[in-house]
């Protein structure tokens, strides 16, 4: 993003020669986004692989190991995403909307050249890591609001037309990340750019409504059992969805998904906590900030990762156990932050 005095333009983000001939000189693509997906994760994926299409790329595959959740397929060209990879070795492997292999839920994805584009901060370790000495390229910026951004600065370096479907699933990207243009990571080049694709083709309210304005019954009856645990201690807000919660909705953890923005709401909370039971003695926690608590750092200490005002780690443990770990934790980062 530039500002100058005629306003905000949109910068061209350096894309790697590298990175671009490695697109041009490969036929085979295979494309995998993380582990319980969102809009980001999902849109990033399909706008990559319907770019690749328009410049001639025909052998593309799509990986989600969790599918595509409910609220998301009514993105275009969905169906194009499988659960198993096929039994080949592919040309060009792109990792979206996570940073390690491991987060893609998939152990052996085979190809020549692999790829990074995310937004997330890279481990602490990358350093040192073998898998990051021997990436071909890659597309990192943590300060972008969401990876469907740097989708959309890459395939524009590629010089693709940005048509109705791609701008579709970008806009879904951007606006989920951004939780509907309202969280802090809203900038004015995210704006500027979702005004693009708005010009492109993508429908504001089509997409809002699917997002936000159709959430299946069984997810809300999940959502009145978890919030009938909220409770709030020392500037920190936290529900619950148990095992019990989800065998009695017939629900899954893709039902939760957004829950932890529903604690962030209460006022005076700094942060907010989800704890959702995976399986006996495993918790996924989702971690949210108002902007004075950096959460990420909060994962990190757990073995997870993320964004400074939106994270998320697991954990094992008893609910009790893991509450006091985690909320002593957060308790620990408000006082450091204030």
């Amino acid at each position: 993003m530039k500002l100058n005095r005629k306003g905000v333009t949109l910068t061209k983000m350096k894309i790697s020669s590298k990175l671009l001939n490695i697109v041009k000189q490969n036929k085979s693509f295979i494309i995998a986004g993380h582990i319980n997906p969102e809009g980001d994760a999902i849109g990033s994926a399909l706008a990559l692989a319907l770019g690749l299409k328009k410049i001639g790329k025909k052998d593309i595959c799509v990986l989600s190991r969790d599918g595509v959740p409910e609220t998301l397929q009514f993105l275009p060209s969905a169906k194009l995403i499988k659960k198993r990879p096929p039994d080949k070795k592919y040309d060009v492997l792109f990792i979206v909307d996570c940073n390690t292999p491991e987060r893609t839920g998939f152990r052996e994805l085979k190809a020549g050249n692999t790829v990074i584009i995310d937004h997330h901060i890279p481990p602490a370790d990358a350093g040192k890591s073998e898998f990051y000495r021997t990436l071909s390229a890659a597309v990192i910026d943590p300060g972008a609001a969401a990876t469907g951004m740097l989708v959309y600065k890459f395939l524009s370096a590629l010089k693709v037309p940005i048509d109705k479907d791609i701008a579709t699933n970008l806009y879904t990207a951007i606006l989920v990340d951004t939780g509907g243009f309202r969280y802090s990571n809203t900038s004015p080049e995210s704006l500027m750019m979702a005004c693009h694709l708005v010009g492109a083709g993508a429908r504001p309210w089509d997409i809002t409504k699917e997002i936000f304005e159709s959430i299946p019954y069984k997810s809300m009856k999940l959502l009145g059992l978890s919030m009938a645990t909220l409770d709030k201690k020392d500037n920190i807000a936290w529900i619950t969805a148990t095992r019990e919660m989800f065998e009695k909705t017939g629900t899954t953890a893709e039902d939760s998904e957004d829950f932890v923005d529903f604690p962030r709401k209460v006022k005076g909370a700094e942060a907010a906590v989800f704890f959702r039971e995976d399986e006996k003695g495993v918790f996924k926690l989702s971690l949210r900030s108002k902007g004075k608590v950096d959460v990420q750092k909060i994962a990190e200490g757990f073995g997870g990762g993320g964004h400074f005002a939106a994270a998320g780690c697991r954990i094992k443990g008893t609910l009790r156990e893991v509450q006091r770990k985690v909320l002593t934790a957060v308790r620990k980062a408000i006082k450091e932050a204030t």
